[in-house]
């Protein structure tokens, strides 16, 4: 299963609120901020669909 990281919290809630699947959050991974968590989401045609609203929202 491919696997997509998002890095915003407000993104990931934005993603999850309109239909995609997450499948894991992980502490750790980002360089300089351990504290800082990355979700991910499934990859798949749910998640590009999200990104496309928010993608749409944010420009609005």
């Amino acid at each position: 299963m491919s696997k997509k990281r998002i890095f915003n919290i407000k993104v990931a809630n934005f993603l999850i609120s309109n239909g995609a699947e997450l499948v894991e959050i992980r502490t750790g991974e980002v360089q300089d901020r351990p504290e800082r968590q990355t979700f991910l989401f499934k990859n798949d045609v749910k998640l590009s669909e999200a990104l496309m609203s928010y993608k749409n929202n944010s420009i609005a």
